[in-house]
């Protein structure tokens, strides 16, 4: 039995390994007949995982061969790309999409009195006017929703009218403190989660960040001293930054990154 494990263990991680290795990404170029088509969708049919064309037209994606893609865009002819072994080599891949008129409903002209001239024609024009919490002069209309965390700090530090008693005892009961901290710890899970749904892919595959060490090497990333959240909002930027962070995390971790 004791000879059986460890020879049970290795075949698991050579399951592993390969299954991993199956897939590795796709690049290509969208166009159409005169030039590139960006911001179209990409999805991999055999795994469900999608993406978008940048402004240039390029994507990747995880695939391998027989894998099909499909590619959708408005005013385009959705495509059911197949992926062929050929296309991971050093060769560019361009694929094609066909326009497609886009059928209007019908309308219905009716006579008018107007004159085309403005000044006059707008006196004779019969609109709707809009309700809404703008338009009724409602208190806080238009502002921006608050988060459950933003909306208890924003009650526990304001006061409508008169001396602003809440404030004062809420600062004395240490309640502001720690709704400060509760808003802290929300902002924190917004970023983690952030990173998680878009660089997951990226982590696993190209870092080659082991499965189950996923979601601490994302908290390893968020929690760095030299992680600004500006970098969430620059790609490139978040990319070289994790793949700074994974040589440290695989250091940390020798037992598990050899």
């Amino acid at each position: 039995m004791k000879n059986i494990l460890p020879s049970i263990i290795c075949l698991f991680l050579i399951i592993k390994v390969t299954a991993q290795e199956n897939r590795k990404f796709f690049y290509a170029t969208l166009q159409d007949e005169v030039s590139a088509v960006a911001n179209a969708h990409v999805i991999n049919l055999n795994t469900k995982q999608g993406t978008f064309t940048n402004n240039n037209g390029e994507f990747r994606v995880l695939a391998k061969a027989n894998d099909t893609l499909q590619i959708s865009f408005v005013g385009y002819e959705t495509k059911n790309f197949v992926v062929d072994v050929n296309h991971f080599g050093m060769q560019e891949n361009y694929i094609q999409l066909k326009k497609v008129p886009i059928e209007l409903d019908e309308i219905a002209i009716k006579k008018h009195n107007l004159l085309g001239h403005i000044t006059s024609d707008t006196k004779h024009i019969k609109s709707k006017k809009e309700i809404n919490a703008e338009t009724l002069n409602l208190p806080f209309a238009g502002s921006r929703i608050l988060t459950p965390a933003e909306r208890r700090l924003h009650t526990a530090t304001s006061s409508y009218g008169g001396i602003a008693i809440d404030p004062l005892l809420n600062w004395i009961s240490g309640r502001i403190k720690k709704l400060k901290k509760f808003k802290a710890i929300e902002d924190k899970e917004k970023r983690i989660e952030h990173i998680r749904n878009n660089y997951h892919i990226l982590i696993e595959y190209e870092l080659k960040i082991l499965k189950e060490d996923i979601d601490r090497f994302i908290y390893f990333v968020e929690s760095a001293n030299d992680f600004t959240p500006s970098f969430l909002h620059n790609e490139v930027t978040m990319i070289l930054f994790l793949q700074k962070k994974s040589d440290e995390f695989k250091k940390l971790n020798p037992k598990n990154y050899k």
